[in-house]
């Protein structure tokens, strides 16, 4: 049995992060997490970019806890009242839950909120004479994001992780920002993602699944039509789209090198294989996985399945297969 937290609200710092645990009244046997779409306040409405954040939040999770919980994502869930605590109230989750053989008290909710910051300052010279020479204005952005795993039945926060990050205008942006238009949010949330996931991990049930495929995916761009709202925003002529697609490529999978984020930009939506397994080759694209649209999330439950799954595939030569998998 894993070891349960007994003492009240635990407040910490680690790693610039903060963090808030509350134990659950009783002993928890998790089995599934589903991940909100990511929450932005401060900025426009921006479904393409709640999409690009949500799949880095979710792919995240899946690295850090999908040996033991199965997740679920904002392609497969309706959040119908984001502001309340209970998913079972909020969302229409829980029908997933029980269909895949769990209880209640055995689903989990992580629900992040991203809010930015704009701090404005100007500086103007003037002539030893008083006289106005010029003026310059610059901005700083802050970067605020809190993630709360949320678990329904008890009505309980289990943990709460926040964090900060004020980007300097002023300095030398890293790599990623050729392809992120926020990368320091992105990596921001990463972190945060971790620590929640961990903490549901250190609740999950003992049970046991599949080995890990040795076949490494990534989602396509095209996916974002799945998304709630569309995310679509590919605009301007035929090499712009291109370049905007190859970059949210990259976003989406960042260990894609060039070549490969060429190839997703241009794949049908689905799950592209970027490294085979046998049965899975480069190139190919896995369009559905038991009949429901494939996201690379979708393919880790597999592991929990307790038998082979139906998969749709495009070959890389265009022809559509169905592949029994693993």
């Amino acid at each position: 049995m894993r070891a349960v937290l007994t003492a009240g609200l635990l407040l910490c710092g680690c790693s610039g992060l903060t963090r808030a645990v509350k134990p659950p009244p009783q002993p928890l046997q998790l089995t599934t997490v589903f991940v909100y779409p990511v929450t932005l306040n401060g900025m426009p409405p921006s479904p393409p970019r709640v999409f690009e954040l949500s799949v880095r939040a979710l792919n995240r999770a899946v690295q850090e806890g999908g040996d033991t919980l199965a997740f679920y994502g904002p392609t497969e869930f309706k959040v119908l009242k984001p502001e309340v605590d209970s998913a079972w109230v909020a969302t229409d989750a829980i029908p997933l839950l029980v269909g895949s053989g769990s209880r209640p008290d055995q689903g989990a909710a992580l629900r992040l909120v991203v809010e930015r910051r704009i701090a404005s300052s100007s500086t103007q010279t003037e002539s030893a004479k008083g006289q106005t020479r010029g003026a310059s204005s610059n901005e700083e952005t802050t970067w605020l994001v809190r993630g709360e795993l949320l678990h329904p039945s008890s009505v309980t926060t289990l943990i709460e992780v926040s964090g900060q990050v004020t980007v300097d205008p002023f300095a030398t942006p890293p790599p990623e920002a050729e392809w992120d238009p926020a990368p320091q949010l992105t990596a921001l949330i990463e972190r945060i993602v971790t620590e929640a996931t961990r903490h549901a991990v250190s609740h999950a049930a003992n049970r046991t699944s599949a080995p890990r495929t040795t076949a490494l995916f990534a989602p396509t761009p095209a996916t974002a039509e799945w998304f709630p709202q569309g995310a679509s925003d590919a605009e301007g002529d035929a090499l712009q789209r291109e370049i905007q697609l190859q970059n949210k490529a990259r976003l989406l999978a960042p260990g894609a090198t060039e070549a490969q984020a060429a190839t997703l930009a241009r794949a049908v939506a689905g799950t592209a294989v970027l490294e085979g397994d046998g049965k899975l080759q480069p190139g190919d694209v896995v369009l559905k996985v038991d009949q429901l649209p494939a996201l690379p999330h979708v393919l880790a439950r597999v592991r929990f399945k307790g038998a082979p799954a139906e998969l749709e595939v495009k070959r890389a030569t265009g022809a559509t297969e169905a592949v029994v998998w693993p």
